[in-house]
């Protein structure tokens, strides 16, 4: 069981770093590292990229950081002994940021897959989704995988969902983040958001009392289940270890309360299984994880 007081402390921080973002440049010179363990970079402020524009994930508004990457963030600070201090980071720029020491962790619906492990470690999944469509309330020109054709989808550069196999005919309209392709969407400049659907559900709670609410297509998906994993640099391996016995219990005690303040629009989607369609099982860290316990 979580002691009484930790939700409210790990709340208390998180302010407390939320408006340090604001306060100091975001850089941090993390070390090379690259063979061997290097030195912990887990210790004091600890610089976190992340997107200011992922509702429900890390989005950055009125002076504060709120999402459940931030809530994870703020989760292994206390649990591992850092602060957190959070800076927008393109979902192109993610790999670039760690290399090169600008971003000690990346937490900002980062898929683990075989091309980013290459360049970057993983601690996860904490969350796994399919990919789904994202469209205009009152739109019905989606209601299956068939009718993915001939439209025109926008994504974001540098997402998994911009590499996904569709239907013949499906053009893909690519721009730098999901906030552009939903304004598109909303102006009826394209058919539908293409992207995870976890991350969907956040946009579509954003805008449900706009003047153009949107909605998730229902059992439509195309891609692979993505599943969202800690970025850090290559040769940290005892960083990673930490991470990853603090991320396992945090799927056991906290995840699912997080999921239903931060992703409401989900959890209402899959009343009766969302924790089986979205939770990871906390042995999968061993399987996608760059470190094992």
């Amino acid at each position: 069981m979580t002691h009484p007081c930790r939700r409210s402390t790990r709340r208390s921080a998180l302010a407390v770093a939320a408006a340090a973002t604001l306060l100091a440049a975001p850089m941090a010179c993390a070390p090379d590292g690259k063979d061997g363990d290097g030195e912990s970079v887990l210790t004091g402020v600890v610089h976190v990229g992340t997107s200011f524009d992922h509702p429900g994930f890390s989005l950055h508004a009125q002076r504060t950081n709120r999402g459940l990457d931030v809530d994870i963030a703020s989760y292994l600070g206390e649990e591992v002994g850092f602060t957190p201090k959070f800076q927008d980071v393109t979902i192109d720029a993610r790999e670039q940021e760690l290399r090169e020491g600008a971003a000690d962790l990346v937490i900002s619906a980062y898929s683990i897959t075989p091309e980013r492990q290459k360049l970057v470690d993983f601690v996860g999944p904490y969350l796994m989704t399919r990919q789904g469509f994202l469209v205009r309330e009152d739109y019905d020109g989606i209601k299956s995988e068939q009718d993915v054709r001939n439209k025109l989808l926008c994504s974001a550069e540098g997402s998994t969902s911009s590499t996904a196999d569709l239907p013949p005919g499906a053009t893909f309209h690519e721009e730098r983040d999901f906030s552009t392709c939903v304004r598109k969407l909303q102006q009826g400049s394209v058919d539908a958001v293409f992207s995870d659907e976890a991350l969907l559900f956040g946009y579509a709670q954003q805008q449900r009392r706009s003047k153009v609410p949107l909605r998730v297509v229902p059992d439509v998906s195309f891609g692979l289940t993505n599943r969202y994993g800690i970025g850090l640099q290559k040769g940290h391996a005892d960083d990673c270890r930490k991470l990853l016995r603090a991320l396992r219990t945090y799927l056991v005690e906290e995840w699912a309360g997080d999921v239903k303040v931060q992703l409401p629009a989900l959890v209402d989607a899959y009343p009766a299984d969302w924790e089986n369609r979205f939770k990871p099982n906390p042995h999968d860290l061993n399987t996608y994880s760059s470190c094992k316990k």
